[in-house]
């Protein structure tokens, strides 16, 4: 696990060896300079290099007078060339995809656009379950007839005339800040799960494209079958339907990530201060979801309850519940807010005349709650959310600040969503990085791994899998001496880590 890591947060995976088949003598490094050595190492891990110091190494192999012992500078550097030259090749000649999803928007504010996306909406059976199928027919015929009416005149609120739906060139922005960020080695794109861009159509260019390595990114801090669930459903879908599958690789729920809590608390510290000093309370608000749905995210039987929302156990790390409130628990520590400043609530409640319990307390009730309270000024964040979209922007910015003045508040200050902030554009490249194949980071990378003396790896002295470069002194005569001498390199066996 250390060693992946180390891989996976910063380049990737050259591993030496140079231990002789058994009973055999070991073979000398195929590379030695100034205290390191490369070597490809042929396995899945890919083609790439993890430089691995190995002094003393060669003063033993002149000790014992083995073939080998040394090689010429002249022959260090062509080697290096040779390797880097190699990794180069595999990054350029292997781009890896990065597919942004998210749930969609309408194409435009008229209804019959509206109707049509609420129709894929609602009609995803992860998003309202109901059996038998006739009667989720029947509720959904329900639905259609009233709510596209409602729902044009709230995206006509939040509109840009020129640019459209906030979801869709938010999330464009984010699509060409990300691919600035990540580079020419990744080919950053977007898709929708109920509009266009369609997830099937994305996947499909990725594939038409060369592009057969996809790292996918819903882009929802929680997990929820709603909506993580049914976008990796789909893609996996679509790409097991096709005669050359894809591999997928995926960036799972960030909600506790150092990332996305890190580029959240700049967004929420610019409107509430130093400890929230600006405002007389902070209220996280999340996307509501039925109780019965993060029931059935909880393990051994359990079922959701109180209890989600005061820590995260070995049955409920999937519960959307427990994850909203372990969410809200590290902003307010890291906003430095005390028991008392901050609350959590849950808004957008989807139900035929309340037949459905949905997690509470809910977010229109609570700001009314607060303003009588004696709240005025009331900040609001919604960090189940990392586009601004009509969740955001109407119901909380325009219906929620009416709820809360004719409440007898004052000021509802609205937390913007991290969007294409600068500080969500790297930490999402992090997290897409952690998701990379090992041969696509560059050997100037794996070097930079392989310099931290806790890298584990194999010991061409010993053969050994372990800890070991830190049992090495790099210790070089002022004239330059590139070949380490008994007296400047010491070597200690150590005991080797287990690998699984």
């Amino acid at each position: 696990a250390p060693l992946m890591h180390q891989l996976a947060a910063s380049g990737s995976t050259h591993v030496s060896s140079s231990r002789a088949s058994k009973g055999g003598p070991r073979r000398p490094p195929q590379l030695s300079g100034p205290g390191c050595t490369s070597t490809p190492l042929a396995s899945g891990l890919g083609a790439a290099s993890l430089t691995a110091c190995v002094a003393g190494h060669s003063s033993r192999r002149r000790r014992r007078g083995g073939v080998g012992s040394m090689v010429h500078s002249s022959d260090v550097s062509a080697q290096l060339e040779a390797s880097a030259a190699a990794s180069q090749f595999a990054a350029v000649s292997e781009k890896v995809g990065v597919l942004l999803m998210n749930i969609g928007t309408p194409a435009s504010t008229e209804v019959h656009d509206v109707r049509d996306y609420l129709a894929r909406f609602l009609g995803d059976d992860r998003v309202i379950e109901l059996q038998p199928p006739f009667l989720k027919f029947i509720i959904l015929q329900i639905l259609l007839g009233v709510r596209p009416q409602k729902s044009a005149e709230a995206y006509k609120a939040i509109w840009d005339e020129s640019r459209g739906s906030p979801l869709q060139f938010h999330t464009e922005d984010l699509v060409t800040d990300l691919q600035q960020k990540l580079g020419d080695q990744f080919v950053v794109r977007h898709c929708f799960q109920y509009s266009a861009p369609f997830t099937t159509n994305i996947i499909r260019e990725f594939t038409k494209d060369g592009i057969d390595n996809v790292i996918l990114v819903p882009m929802f801090p929680q997990y929820a079958s709603s909506t993580v669930g049914t976008c990796l459903q789909e893609a996996y879908e679509v790409g097991a339907k096709m005669y050359c599958t894809p591999c997928f690789s995926v960036v799972p729920p960030f909600y506790n990530t150092p990332q996305f809590l890190h580029a959240q608390t700049e967004e929420i510290a610019k409107v509430v201060g130093p400890h929230g000093c600006n405002v007389d309370h902070t209220l996280f608000s999340f996307h509501g979801l039925p109780t019965e749905q993060c029931s059935k995210s909880h393990s051994r039987g359990t079922k959701c309850g109180p209890g989600c929302a005061e820590k995260i156990t070995a049955t409920n790390k999937n519960c959307y519940h427990g994850q909203c409130h372990e969410t809200a628990r590290r902003l307010a520590a890291g906003l430095g807010l005390k028991e008392g400043q901050w609350s959590v609530a849950f808004q957008s409640r989807l139900t035929l005349r309340n037949t459905v319990e949905w997690i509470g307390p809910y977010t229109d009730k609570a700001l009314a709650e607060l303003a009588k309270s004696g709240v005025r000024r009331l900040a609001l964040a919604a960090p189940s959310f990392t586009i601004d979209c009509l969740e955001t922007l109407e119901e909380l910015s325009i219906t929620g600040e009416e709820q809360f003045k004719e409440a007898g508040g004052e000021e509802l200050m609205v937390v913007p969503c991290i969007n294409a902030s600068e500080h969500w554009v790297t930490g999402l490249s992090q997290l897409v990085k952690l998701q990379a194949p090992a041969w696509q980071t560059t050997a100037d990378a794996a070097a930079t791994a392989a310099a931290d003396p806790k890298t584990p790896g194999h010991c061409p002295v010993s053969g050994r899998f372990g800890i070991w470069r830190q049992s090495h002194e790099h210790k070089h005569n002022e004239a330059g001496d590139s070949t380490p001498t008994s007296k400047t390199a010491k070597t200690i066996e150590l005991e080797p880590l287990a690998v699984p």
